[in-house]
């Protein structure tokens, strides 16, 4: 074989290797990663409760992080919670700081386009709120009542933009995160808010004097744990593992402790599909 026949070879072999690499490579999932790595990183926001908190030692809690915690211990790896804002957690996901998001994010065709989502875990009702003497019973009455508070981005303020499009004197005023949006109502700068429900009974919780009723549901959405795109042993590990945690009831519990709404794995399971 001469030099030129050898170098060919060489290269063949070269390419041959490159190739069986990208081929491995392509078929590598972050389940498998997550295993090998003995860790699996969960985007949370800790400033959405009571899906996401800390308590009085200054430790996380709330419903999803004991869903993240749940799904951590049944596959026999450690937890990180990746803290992020509500804003940017499918950015968190797509920049691979997280393997997967649980942080009460809506299943919606919008971001099907963009990520992939788990069976539904939970779900979310985004309602208006005002003070009880306000007449708001649609979103044809919130013309002319002042600014109202959402936090930018989520479901809640695309519902509350889209169904406000035709409606005259508007005011919408959008914040960047959750704890942001709730001050403008707690503080009085602002008196009507488009949130998730259970954000509105912590705060009503919290601000037993704040004056502030549910005046009507613009949309419930099931609430899915995120992924990225073309992982399809990752989705088949999470979609068995919620199927399997609704059944049993841990999930069902988790929600009803921090909701106080029983969830119907059925309902769930066809708002899914």
């Amino acid at each position: 074989m001469n030099r030129r026949s050898t170098l060919t070879f060489l290269s063949s072999l070269i390419g041959l290797g490159l190739v069986g690499l990208s081929a491995i490579s392509a078929s590598a999932d972050t389940l498998d990663e997550i295993m090998a790595r003995k860790k699996i990183l969960v985007a949370i926001d800790l400033g959405n409760p009571p899906h996401g908190m800390m308590d009085a030692a200054f430790k996380p809690t709330g419903s999803d992080v004991e869903t993240a915690q749940l799904l951590a211990k049944d596959l026999g790896v450690e937890l990180e919670i990746v803290q992020v804002s509500t804003p940017n957690r499918v950015q968190y996901l797509m920049a691979k700081k997280a393997d997967v998001v649980i942080s009460a994010l809506s299943i919606t065709d919008e971001r099907k386009k963009v990520i992939d989502f788990s069976t539904a875990y939970a779900e979310l009702q985004c309602v208006v709120a005002a003070p009880k003497a306000m007449q708001v019973s649609s979103y044809s009455d919130l013309g002319g009542k002042g600014g109202i508070s959402v936090t930018r981005g989520t479901v809640n303020d695309q519902e509350l933009t889209r169904g406000t499009a035709n409606v005259k004197d508007v005011t919408i005023t959008r914040f960047e995160d959750d704890p942001t949006s709730t001050t403008a109502i707690t503080s009085g700068q602002l008196k009507i808010y488009a949130t998730s429900l259970p954000l509105l009974n912590q705060l009503r919780k919290d601000n037993p004097q704040l004056d502030l009723d549910t005046k009507f549901v613009m949309k419930g959405f099931p609430l899915g744990v995120a992924l990225r795109k073309n992982e399809p042993k990752l989705k088949a590990k999470l979609d068995e593992w919620v199927t399997a945690n609704l059944k049993n009831g841990k999930l069902v519990d988790i929600y009803q402790r921090y909701h106080g709404v029983k969830l119907v794995p059925e309902e769930l399971a066809a708002k899914s599909s």
